[in-house]
């Protein structure tokens, strides 16, 4: 649950952090295994609303002949968050339905649209079949703001996905045995978290995810000088109050249960192969089922070779989402 802090504008202000009061100790892992793993009895839930179309994608775009997009939002935690869905037309009829929750990565607020960082691999999978549902996330698109603690608004991404979950399977027409997770960056580690405190077996595809260990990846991806310096104040100031193992996704991989994807490029300047080999061959230990497929040239995006190794890409998580969610 240890985030990237990308681009580097590291940390600041640690004043936006009250460490004493002790109040990140529900985001904590078995804390929240507790509460949204295996049969817990889980909150109710409202059904998503789905509301009008999202220009911004349709300028981008145009209107799709085979899908609706359409902006959604539901609650978590009593506050609104923003999301898109795409669904194939006259799927509701045919009921139920695959969907793939989708997680975006890292995104700049300003100029940002419901569905940024999905939707075009969310227009793929619907000519495909399945039903999206992405999420803008707190703070971001038209959602409510988020936490002024800059840790507890990290923590709390992994929360709103919970919650997205749920609701999606309030919808009547969706097929509850037919979940799966496509998460980008900063998503696929909020990814990988919510397939530890689930424990669920949702099919899962991680496009470059954020993997660097948890509070250290803090520090590693802190400029030198000043930066680094404030991170490491910080992470020492968190390890005072806080057990950092509770925190971090690669103490839990006994947990994961279901079937995961990794993809990555060799061209990416913000998360090595390394990182990404590291995790599949801990995982592989505990005999869980993963794969890692490297794409020779492809950036943080997977673009490369003229659009050539995005296509593929996209090829390979279809060839993945129809042995484990279609079968």
């Amino acid at each position: 649950m240890g985030y990237f802090f990308w681009p580097r504008k590291i940390i600041s202000p640690l004043a936006n952090v009250n460490f004493t009061e002790k109040s990140l100790e529900k985001y904590d892992f078995d804390s929240l295994a507790k509460e949204y793993g295996g049969v817990q009895d889980i909150a109710p839930v409202r059904e998503i609303e789905i509301l009008g179309n999202i220009p911004e994608i349709e300028k981008r775009r145009g209107v799709l002949s085979y899908a609706h997009t359409n902006e959604i939002r539901f609650e978590s935690d009593g506050k609104w968050v923003s999301g898109m869905i795409n669904i194939l037309v006259g799927a509701q009829s045919i009921a139920p339905v695959s969907v793939i929750i989708m997680i975006r990565g890292y995104a700049e607020k300003e100029g940002y649209y419901p569905g940024s960082g999905t939707w075009k691999v969310a227009d793929e999978l619907a000519k495909a079949g399945y039903a999206t549902v992405s999420l803008d996330f707190l703070g971001y698109g038209n959602s409510d703001a988020e936490s002024g603690d800059v840790l507890e608004a990290r923590f709390h991404k992994v929360i709103e996905v919970l919650d997205l979950i749920e609701s999606v399977k309030q919808l009547p027409w969706v097929d509850k045995s037919k979940i799966g997770i496509w998460a980008h960056s900063n998503g696929g580690q909020i990814a990988l978290s919510v397939l530890e405190i689930t424990g669920e077996k949702y099919p899962t595809v991680l496009w470059a995810p954020m993997t660097l260990a948890f509070p250290q990846s803090l520090i590693d991806t802190a400029d030198e000088g000043e930066d680094r310096q404030k991170a490491i104040n910080f992470v020492n100031l968190f390890n005072k109050y806080y057990d950092s193992r509770r925190y971090a996704f690669e103490n839990y991989y006994e947990w994961i249960n279901a079937p995961i994807l990794i993809q990555q490029g060799t061209a990416d300047m913000w998360v090595k192969v390394e990182w990404q080999q590291d995790v599949v061959n801990n995982l592989k230990l505990l005999n869980k089922d993963v794969e890692l497929q490297i794409f020779d040239g492809a950036d943080h995006n997977m673009r490369g070779k003229m659009g050539e190794l995005w296509k593929e890409a996209v090829g390979k998580d279809m060839e993945f989402f129809s042995k484990f969610v279609l079968k």
